[in-house]
């Protein structure tokens, strides 16, 4: 009886274990998005991927951050990325490590822009858009939306806001006066209460 109670220990600890470790990877296929010719993939890429000296990163009003990100830690506003004078996204960053990393190098967990407007002359967005796991969401409507996400589980699909997850991901779209997609956002779910 004493041997059977601590298989049975043993199993309820393994499958804690399991459930707890699914629970924390939050499964999903990491989004990969084109910015300006560069690949990012939400969760694994650093923004090292964007030199300096071929783009602009800053964060507004503070300029390009150039001191240590401590491990363990988020940004929890956003760094423009431009190039060539055109905006191509805001990228927010983490540091999931536990060594200090340069913000400008640490791991994007997500990124959003908007569309350039063919019929808006001061347009600042770049007219080569982002790419979202290969798709061109530029003047795409609601119906283009639902179709390339249809593999993912609809969080909303109602009036100009769209939202989908897969796992820890999560996909928006804002839809403009038009109907067509006018800003993107990809976002990777992280522990935002470090201690």
């Amino acid at each position: 009886m004493k041997r059977m109670k601590s298989r049975l220990v043993g199993l309820l600890l393994a499958a804690a274990t399991v459930l707890t470790m699914s629970a924390c990877s939050g499964g999903g296929t990491a989004p990969v998005l084109t910015v300006a010719g560069k690949e990012v993939t939400l969760g694994e890429t650093g923004a090292g991927v964007f030199p300096l000296t071929e783009f602009e990163m800053a964060i507004p009003g503070q300029g390009t951050p150039m001191d240590m990100m401590p491990g363990k830690s988020w940004l929890s506003t956003f760094m423009t990325l431009k190039k060539d004078g055109d905006s191509y996204a805001y990228v927010y960053v983490y540091n999931p490590e536990r060594s200090e990393v340069l913000v400008t190098s640490a791991t994007i967990y997500k990124l959003s822009f908007s569309m350039h407007g063919e019929d808006t002359e001061a347009s600042y967005w770049a007219e080569d858009n982002v790419l979202v796991n290969g798709t061109n969401y530029f003047g795409m409507d609601a119906d283009g939306v639902k179709e390339t996400m249809a593999e993912f589980k609809a969080l909303s699909e109602e009036g100009d806001y769209l939202s989908y997850r897969d796992g820890k991901y999560l996909y928006r779209f804002e839809l403009d006066e038009n109907g067509v997609v006018d800003e993107v956002e990809v976002e990777m779910d992280i522990e935002k209460s470090y201690s």
